[in-house]
């Protein structure tokens, strides 16, 4: 049953880290979560079997820290592979691995980075020699990525390690760790400076929202449901010549984990949190063990990690966060006594039922991304009145669901079913403050000529992302329409003279269009 254990941990791992499918509207996130919590669930009932005949799940951590970092070698491999241009890319960077951005490349080769140590302390040379190439080429494989958060968090971790090691004394250790982790983080700044200052603007505007539910935040999905709208209106009160103006996106995470949890549980969520790590130091300094150290080198990895960038996004980060917190809190659990034969059997029973549930419903969800996703080609061949079926049917499951409610609303506008549109689209604002949907609300209501409330989405859009030309271009036909010359001629003039961040197709036919109206005479080049 152990090995069982140890198949089903393998298969978890390479499905949380290389599944991705084009059969989900989310191609490389989705499917790495339902692979996962695929085989999770099966290893739950094992787990559950294990400790009815009171044995031990974590007994040998050299083979669960082998399995780990054998996925995350082939995953550097597969990075560097990239970078050298004899794989494709999945995106527009350089280096993603099975991932869509650098950030979930870097991220789980951070988590699995100090499994390494597992094999370098073996007693067996030529594991030792294994264990210093896998680590040589995951480090490799993220400064290859250009991820800043993979890159502090390798160099923090390296620091701790080597000033745990040769610094004596533990508070000039912990004061020397500190301030060359802070330079470190200074130095990262500059390496990428409009990047940086670009999520300086996400965290003022996320420390706006802290404020106004300091204790207990926002609740979960906040950030995705409000925090455009502070992005916003921090542009209507500093204007759109900020210094950020031009940084400004359409953001969809926080790009620090703790700003998160602040922002969705408060102070009291963010006490609790550091509660909960405060009592994993405490569960390694009552018994420090060379497997304890590298769970905390692990934590300590993801944490920094966390600091920059959104890791709690993907499934493989939370299966070694556990797995570590098991690590550090194994000697407590091993004096948990659950009663008598009969208990551990209903417990066992309710588990095994509690599995095949899970399992029914992540099929169910599974069958209905699929199906999302058909009616989404379908949408992008113009095919909405067979889109349109998809769609009412997956409503039920999709109720509470931001993109699929988006891309319901924007398949009616296109049906010109504008009253239903409008509604489904009223809908997703409740969970979702976006620009695109601020500019498909514009759209709608210019369909049914309520021009006020036109206007007021498409400047909701520009403020949003005031770099973006779409929005004044909207504006701008507007007012042609409704006969409004005198705003059009001054928004001709801005399209004209703003600055592009990105002279795309899209920004050129727009000056193209408004050179072809000619409503004004004479624009300063």
């Amino acid at each position: 049953m152990i090995r069982l254990l140890y198949i089903l941990f393998a298969a978890a791992c390479i499905g949380s880290i290389f599944v991705y499918s084009h059969q989900f509207t989310d191609a490389y996130i989705v499917p790495k979560w339902c692979c996962a919590l695929f085989v999770l669930l099966w290893m739950l009932v094992c787990a559950a079997f294990l400790a009815l005949q009171r044995k031990s799940i974590v007994t040998d951590m050299t083979i669960w820290g082998s399995i780990i970092v054998s996925c995350c070698w082939v995953q550097a491999v597969y990075g560097i592979l990239q970078y050298v241009g004899l794989f494709p890319s999945h995106a527009t960077f350089r280096v993603t691995g099975s991932f869509d951005n650098p950030a979930g490349f870097a991220a789980c080769l951070c988590a699995g980075l100090p499994f390494v140590v597992f094999l370098i302390i073996h007693k067996n040379k030529y594991i030792r020699y294994a264990g210093w190439l896998a680590g040589g080429v995951m480090v490799l494989a993220i400064f290859l990525s250009h991820s800043r958060s993979g890159m502090v968090s390798v160099i923090a971790v390296c620091i701790m390690y080597l000033c745990g090691r040769f610094v004596h004394g533990r508070l000039w250790r912990y004061l020397l760790s500190v301030s060359m982790i802070g330079l470190l983080i200074i130095g990262s700044y500059w390496l990428k400076k409009d990047s940086a200052d670009g999520r300086l603007l996400i965290w003022r505007c996320g420390l706006e929202m802290v404020k106004d539910a300091s204790w207990t935040g926002h609740g979960i999905g906040s950030f995705e449901a409000k925090y455009m709208n502070y992005q916003a209106d921090y542009f209507k009160e500093y204007g759109s010549q900020n210094r950020y103006a031009m940084l400004a996106d359409n953001v969809k995470q926080p790009f620090n984990e703790y700003l998160g949890v602040l922002i969705n549980f408060g102070i009291v969520g963010l006490t609790l949190l550091l509660g909960m790590v405060g009592a994993l130091v405490y569960c390694y300094r009552q018994n420090p063990t060379q497997e304890k150290k590298i769970a905390l080198y692990i934590l300590l990895s993801i944490g920094v990690f966390s600091f920059f960038s959104y890791p709690f996004t993907y499934p493989f980060t939370w299966m070694v966060t556990f797995l570590a917190v098991l690590m550090l809190a194994a000697d407590y659990l091993k004096r948990i006594k659950i009663g008598t034969t009969w208990t551990r059997n209903i417990m066992y029973s309710v588990t095994v039922v509690s599995c095949f549930w899970g399992q029914i419903r992540l099929g169910e969800r599974t069958q209905s991304e699929r199906s999302w996703q058909e009616a989404s080609e379908l949408a992008l061949c113009h095919s909405y009145d067979e889109a349109l079926p998809y769609y009412v049917s997956l409503k039920h499951r999709f109720e509470d669901n931001p993109y699929f409610l988006y891309n319901y609303a924007a398949v009616f506008t296109e049906a010109k079913e504008y009253e239903k549109a409008l509604k489904v689209a009223l809908e997703c604002r409740k969970y979702w403050a976006d620009y695109d949907l601020e500019l498909l609300l514009g759209d709608i209501y210019r369909e049914k000529k309520d021009y006020k409330q036109a206007e007021e989405y498409y400047m909701s859009a520009s403020y949003m992302c005031p770099s973006r030309f779409l929005p004044l271009y909207q504006l701008y036909e507007l007012y042609k329409c409704i006969g409004n010359t005198e705003k059009a001629s001054e928004l001709a003039k801005i399209l004209l003279e703003k600055p592009a961040k990105v002279n795309s197709a899209l920004i050129r036919r727009i000056r193209y269009m408004v050179k072809k109206d000619g409503l004004i005479s004479s624009v300063r080049r």
